[in-house]
């Protein structure tokens, strides 16, 4: 089987790169003309949203022109009536004045009245619709604007707005002179601006009205014969309703679409500004509304068609498009013949190349299976060595503390065996001076048996310290650290060194007590020696342990003033000590970093504080 495996090998060689320069090639190729393609449709459909977009900006453009012209000539109709009344009116003055300083002295007034009369009577315009009117001060008609107002007095006349309109032109002529009103006069009428003028003479006035809704008729006349004539481009329609009914569709619009499409343009006319595509298949139109005629304007094109600029860029594409695809094509197979050749040519070096390596493999094999022979007991070896090493280690870092201990013991029994000596002074005493009752020595027993039982208390937690740890338990965390300070407690008191506990959740935790005792002890003994050294003012060790997440975390820190960032790196090498030979082994911070990263599977760092220095566990 493996001589068959050796054989196939070559072949393969030459087979697979073959193979797989075929199939990237083919999805290579695949992938490119979907993206041409792709490329193409987006080109495309950009070019039709452009042509649209263009022409429905061309479209709003040309309805808002309309409407500024519908406005401008709209609001001219007003100023237009004022300008004729004006020069109608005035004029009549002129001649009414001309005849009453020719006659004047001359003739008798009611001579004079006649004659003035007689002349504005002959004033008409507008095909005789409009004429000149004469009143006086009081209300009576001396040329009436009605032959059923002549010769009447008129003052109480009311228009069909109830007002009281031919007091208010006597009021305009007495405060003015001169002056316009607007009013609904006739019933029917519609409204009319009436221009009335003092006469200077005999206390009367005349005027003159126009009717406005004649005047926007002819206008809406005017306007209309205007859009008949905007040029509009092949593919576009316009048409023009007055309150919703068709009064102008252009020939395209009548064309393009039938009265079922009419009938839709009509009913869904509204007086915003809006943009229809959908009500009609095909197309698009704009509506605006212009309140003062109460006409709607509409203005749409045909989507399909495209001006001839457009339908020769969507020409010009497809050419690209084509002959991206006939480069990607023979380019291809360009590169598939190339790599076959090249891949023939290699594959006679590989196999070359394949064979020398078979041989260096078997050679390489041979000694390899040589060595495996000795490697796990070699391994092995060096593994118990390496175990043993470390129980020494720390079983001499145990014996190194061994004196440090002791002192702690002598700390620890100095204050209740004095208590004690005191204890039997006052028994003697007492016994002495006959004093001694059953009651007092009870007492004194029972306060010699406290301070025993402490003293023994004290010596079962030193013996439990130096028994080695076999099995892990479960611990509060808080807990070994008070039994930790709780061993240093009278050498910290006689130091003066102040120890401060805080600790924050649950921190139970699955450890090696006494190993981890020692890895307190190390870093709480360091503290003391660095705050005592240094001569440190209210010296103080702050211990905290916490629970963050999966992690329990205890710190030791100190107002020592840190670590040396010289020496940071190296404190926990072995036998690196910053003190004297006599004081210090080098082992305590090398141990507890083993024991901590090691045994329990966590991590100790060392950073420097505000006052002084660190030391983190984190288990």
């Amino acid at each position: 089987m493996k001589i068959n495996e050796k054989r196939i090998i070559p072949y393969l060689i030459v087979v697979v790169p073959l193979a797989l320069v075929l199939t990237a090639s083919f999805f290579i190729t695949t992938f490119y003309i979907e993206k041409v393609n792709a490329y193409f449709h987006k080109v495309k459909e950009g070019s039709i949203k452009e042509h649209v977009e263009s022409k429905k900006a061309k479209s709003e453009i040309w309805v808002e022109q309309l409407n500024l012209l519908f406005d401008y000539k709209n609001n001219r109709v007003d100023e237009d009536i004022k300008v004729q009344l004006q020069a109608r009116v005035d004029m009549a003055y002129k001649s009414a004045r001309f005849i009453y300083e020719k006659y004047e002295g001359k003739k008798a007034n009611h001579e004079i009245k006649e004659r003035i009369v007689d002349a504005l009577n002959q004033m008409t315009y507008n095909t005789q619709k409009d004429y000149i009117f004469i009143a006086d001060f009081n209300g009576n008609t001396i040329l009436s604007r009605s032959s059923l107002l002549n010769q009447k007095n008129i003052s109480a006349y009311e228009d069909v707005d109830g007002r009281s309109i031919v007091l208010e032109e006597i009021q305009k002529v007495r405060k003015e002179g001169e002056g316009f009103l607007e009013s609904n006069f006739y019933t029917g009428a519609g409204k009319q601006i009436i221009l009335v003028k003092n006469l200077d003479m005999y206390d009367w006035y005349i005027g003159s009205s126009t009717n406005v809704v004649q005047k926007r008729d002819a206008l809406k006349t005017s306007l209309l014969g205007m859009v008949k004539s905007v040029p509009m481009d092949s593919v576009d329609f316009m048409g023009l309703y007055d309150d919703r009914k068709p009064i102008f569709l252009s020939k395209k619009m009548r064309t393009f679409l039938g009265d079922e499409s009419l009938e839709v343009i009509s009913k869904n006319l509204s007086k915003e500004p809006t943009w229809y595509k959908d009500q009609l298949d095909g197309y698009y139109y704009y509506s605006k509304y212009y309140e003062p005629l109460d006409w709607y304007l509409v203005y749409g094109f045909e989507i399909s068609k495209m001006s001839k600029k457009e339908l020769k860029k969507q020409t010009e594409l497809e050419e690209i498009l084509d002959n991206e695809l006939k480069f990607i094509i023979k380019a291809s197979g360009s590169i598939v013949i190339f790599v076959a050749i090249l891949s023939l040519l290699l594959s006679r070096k590989i196999n070359q190349i394949f064979s020398q390596y078979q041989l260096e493999v078997k050679k390489r094999t041979d000694e390899l299976e040589k060595l495996n022979e000795s490697l796990e007991q070699r391994v092995y070896d060096g593994l118990r060595a390496h175990r043993q090493k470390d129980k020494m280690l720390i079983q001499q870092s145990k014996m190194a503390e061994m004196g440090d201990m002791l002192s702690m013991i002598a700390h620890q029994w100095r204050q209740p065996l004095n208590q004690m000596s005191y204890l039997f002074m006052n028994i003697d005493s007492a016994y002495e001076y006959k004093e001694l009752t059953k009651e007092y020595l009870d007492e004194k027993l029972k306060e010699g048996n406290t301070l025993l039982e402490f003293m023994s208390v004290t010596i079962d937690d030193f013996r439990n310290y130096f028994r080695p740890d076999k099995d892990k338990e479960f611990v509060l965390v808080s807990d070994v650290v008070h039994t930790s300070v709780s061993l240093m407690q009278k050498s910290l008191e006689v130091s003066g060194v102040e120890v401060e506990l805080e600790s924050y959740g649950r921190d139970l935790t699955h450890i090696y007590k006494n190993e981890f005792i020692q890895v307190m002890l190390n870093l709480i003994k360091n503290a003391k020696d660095i705050l005592v050294d240094k001569k440190i003012e209210n010296p103080k060790i702050i211990i905290t342990s916490r629970c963050e997440k999966d992690k329990l975390i205890v710190e030791v820190c100190d107002n020592g003033g840190g670590v040396d960032e010289k020496i940071k790196d190296k404190i926990f090498d072995p036998y690196f000590s910053t003190k004297d030979k006599q004081s210090g082994t080098g082992l305590g911070l090398y141990m507890s970093k083993m024991i901590i990263e090691e045994h329990l599977d966590g991590k100790l760092s060392v950073s420097n504080s505000k006052d002084g220095a660190c030391f983190k566990i984190e288990i």
